[in-house]
């Protein structure tokens, strides 16, 4: 009995290590096959990979031996600021103004400061602004890798603080001037210019508003201004505002100068500058035109008409104002169909016209629309401003001087 039980577990065991093997095999030969497809697959049907070995790149020695940096490209979205930089700065030169500030043991003392200016021809002529250069003994010009240039004053300009100068130089780069009347809010702008001494130092920022109303220091002239949140310091003054097509849109001029206030800076719009620098080149000094009037904003909106305007004040008699049959209390709103929205848009408006020349003007009286002609005259040398405001009338605007 024993011995029965004994061969039977034998023969079970012996079943057991059978199966083992069979199944031991089995995955053998399918590991086996694997192997065998994979090596045919390789040899038949991959193509065969060939090995590359890069070529060493040696840069191209400088003059000074030492090779040449290529430096980086610009991120996509900077690229078109690099490329308007890079195309204008040439153009974006310093301006230093020299000063006599008195004499002492028989000594004359000059007091010597700097701002900006841009190139706007070729052949030399750079704009600024008048109160860079006001009273200065003389005048020079600093051009990134040309040198120091006397300068000549063509040209300049209280009551739109903008200033010709010319240097005995040609074939200059220069940067052309765009149609500031086809600037927009959010568009992209650039200041370029010398703030506190740093030479060509570049801010970026938006057109924050467009036909701002400020009125020039010093004067009783308002006009439009550009406003914008590029960064604008003392040295500013008289550098370039310039959009991405590479264009000058304004003259950077001032800025609001308030405990806590950021960011807020004006540039002469670029149509203003061009006709004020063509009278410049033209006659030595504006042409403007003259109408005899005291001025002020017309307010009172409580009225259904009209909604806009500016209100003549006084009329000096015998002026081109009085000839036309104009009053006391009119409320001028277009000049040739140029709406005349508020007293800056009056002095941007005859920026147009020349004395002499002949207008019609869109007014309202007692709440009625009329029109008559006007023809200007020349300002008079010994009028101070004109067209007049009240005297009341101030901004708190101060200028970007570079004292």
């Amino acid at each position: 009995m024993d011995r029965h039980n004994d061969f039977n577990n034998r023969t079970t065991r012996g079943k057991g290590w059978a199966l083992i093997g069979y199944v031991s095999f089995g995955i053998l030969g399918i590991l086996l096959g694997a192997a065998l497809v994979y090596g045919l697959l390789f040899f038949f049907v991959m193509p065969e990979a060939e090995e590359v070995v890069p070529e060493e790149i040696v840069p191209e020695p400088a003059e000074n031996g030492l090779p040449e940096e290529t430096p980086l490209p610009a991120p996509e979205r900077d690229q078109d600021i690099v490329a308007v930089v890079e195309e204008v700065m040439p153009a974006v030169v310093g301006v230093s103004s020299r000063f006599e500030v008195g004499a002492f043991g028989g000594q004359q003392f000059e007091q010597a400061e700097s701002a900006s200016g841009v190139v706007i021809s070729s052949d030399g002529y750079i704009i600024t602004n008048h109160h860079v250069i006001e009273n200065a003994e003389q005048i020079q010009v600093i051009m990134p890798d040309k040198g120091i240039f006397e300068a000549e004053l063509v040209g300049s300009d209280t009551m739109t603080d903008l200033a010709l100068l010319r240097i005995d130089e040609s074939d200059l780069t220069y940067v052309p001037l765009a149609d500031s009347g086809q600037s927009r809010v959010g568009e992209t702008v650039l200041a370029i210019g010398n703030p506190l001494g740093l030479q060509q130092t570049v801010t970026a920022g938006i057109i924050s508003a467009v036909n701002r109303q400020v009125m020039i220091p010093g004067t009783d002239y308002a006009y439009t201004f550009i406003q914008t949140d590029a960064v604008v310091n003392p040295g500013n003054s008289g550098g370039p505002l310039v959009n991405l097509a590479g264009e000058i849109v304004g003259i950077n001029t001032a800025k609001i100068a308030l405990p806590g206030v950021e960011g807020i800076g004006f540039s002469v719009p670029s149509n203003t500058v061009e006709r004020v620098t063509r009278d410049f080149q033209e006659y030595g000094k504006v042409q403007r035109p003259h109408m005899g009037v005291l001025i002020e904003d017309w307010l009172d909106y409580d009225d259904p008409e009209p909604d806009m305007g500016v209100r003549l004040v006084e009329i000096v008699p015998d002026s081109p104002a009085d000839e036309a049959g104009l009053e006391a209390g009119d409320i001028i709103v277009a000049i040739d169909e140029r709406n005349i929205d508020f007293l800056a848009k009056l002095f941007d408006t005859m920026l147009y016209y020349y004395p002499d020349d002949t207008v019609s003007i869109t007014f309202y009286r007692d709440g009625e629309e009329k029109e008559t002609t006007l023809t200007f005259e020349e300002r008079p040398d010994d009028l101070n401003e004109e067209p007049l405001l009240p005297e009341d009338w101030e901004e708190d605007i101060e200028e970007d001087n570079s004292e």
